[in-house]
């Protein structure tokens, strides 16, 4: 097979990682224009040529990876770097038919029809084209899919240009942590490479990165030019959490004195933390995170997991609110906790006292406590607000830590507020 393509330096390293056999997931992120896509699309076609089996890409909206992967760069590495195999396009399907029988599949993940075609088979590469703009749900429901039965190494290739550090592919392949459990993932099966515009400069107009990149905004040019992470929108909420300091081992003698519940009142999710006050400082032993809940079930799960009796420091509006004619406050005291008066502060009130708290050192959680962990690192600010982030599923946690918190100990009062709830 004759090959008239030159890999640059950069793109000869990204084939020594795309092809390890160590690395099951690789990550090709960096600045525009570096040559990301078209040897991640030779790799792949590198593979399609030793065994006759099946690969898929995949972008979030099937327009795009018509107009960008299917009619442009499939066929320019096609015909720069594979002029001498006959591959037929399937025009109907989109997947390109190679002389061997194996067959490169295009496709989006905004259409349920053309996904269902497509995740319906298995393949021995998946690569998830501009990664940035898919969603982690997405790339997990696919990842089912890369079990095709050959003897190729099962391979997930991923690029983009780096998003925001709140972005799934920031904690994947930077911080080495799942992006839903935070729970530390192999990191040998996880590589990774750099690659920037000026790694493909023979490859490109030389004016490009000076009479283009270089001329974009601060931001812009950080992610488009240098390929790197952007800090998440306003600024991280908790900005005073540190793994390190805030999360480890809690020890039997601080597990001491009252069972004390923070609790958000929100139905999807529902959240709930449980802890003790001892010594100033906030211990957190364990949470309750209830998926399309009310009050009774979550009642009913403190009960279970030994906590019946607690003190509940709770969203003071659920006083107000009613379940089945009865208020969220009335039903945790007809279940035997014992609701303690609280006060909502101002957001950004509460969020200072929770950073004065971490900061300090007041605040300590059980490693168990994934959800909780995970809001304090995600969680951000949108305009004045908290960003629930797209599921909607962040901020609830948090907010119920902050009830307690701000109750015992807060910026304010020197003391607990003593409003009557009845």
């Amino acid at each position: 097979m004759m090959q008239t393509f030159r890999k640059t330096r950069k793109q000869a390293e990204a084939i020594r990682l795309l092809s390890d056999a160590l690395f099951r997931y690789c990550m090709l992120y960096g600045g525009s224009r570096s040559g990301k896509t078209f040897i991640a699309i030779y790799a792949i076609c590198v593979r399609a040529c030793k065994e006759k089996s099946r690969h898929a890409i995949l972008r979030l909206k099937f327009n795009h990876a018509k107009t960008s992967i299917w009619l442009d760069t499939l066929p320019k590495v096609l015909s720069t770097c594979f002029p001498d195999i006959v591959v037929k396009p399937m025009n109907s399907d989109f997947y390109m038919l190679f002389p061997n029988g194996s067959e490169v599949w295009i496709g989006g993940l905004d259409d349920a029809a053309r996904v269902e075609k497509i995740l319906g088979k298995e393949y021995s590469t998946i690569y998830f084209n501009e990664s940035s703009q898919i969603p982690w749900k997405s790339v997990e429901v696919a990842l089912t899919r890369l079990a095709e039965k050959n003897n190729l190494k099962k391979k997930a290739y991923f690029d983009m240009n780096p998003p925001t550090k709140k972005h799934w592919a920031y904690w994947l392949f930077e911080k080495k942590l799942n992006p839903i459990t935070m729970e530390p993932v192999d990191n040998t099966r996880y590589g990774k490479l750099l690659m920037n515009p000026i790694d493909n400069i023979e490859n490109i107009d030389r004016d490009y990165i000076s009479e283009v990149l270089d001329k974009l905004s601060p931001e812009e040019r950080a992610r488009f030019r240098d390929g790197e992470y952007q800090d998440s929108g306003e600024g991280q909420v908790y900005h005073a959490f540190d793994r390190s300091i805030c999360v480890h081992r809690i020890e039997p003698q601080k597990r001491v004195g009252t069972v004390m519940v923070g609790m958000d009142f929100n139905v999807n999710p529902m959240t709930a933390i449980v802890g003790y006050y001892v010594d100033k400082t906030f211990y957190v032993i364990d949470e309750v995170y209830l998926q399309n809940s009310d009050t009774y079930r979550m009642a009913d799960e403190l009960i279970r997991r030994g906590y019946a009796g607690a003190w509940v420091y709770p969203d003071s509006t659920g006083k107000n609110r009613r379940t089945s004619g009865k208020s969220d406050h009335i039903i945790l005291r007809d279940a035997g906790f014992l609701v303690k008066p609280t006060v909502n502060p101002f957001v950004r009130d509460r969020v200072n006292n929770m950073n004065r708290l971490l900061r300090d050192g007041m605040i300590i959680i059980e490693p168990s406590c994934k959800k909780l962990i995970q809001d304090l690192e995600k969680v951000v600010w949108k305009g004045d607000h908290l960003d629930d982030g797209p599921e909607g599923d962040l901020t609830h946690i948090t907010d119920a830590l902050g009830y307690w918190t701000w109750s015992l100990d807060n910026l304010v009062y020197k003391t607990p507020s003593r409003i009557e709830i009845k």
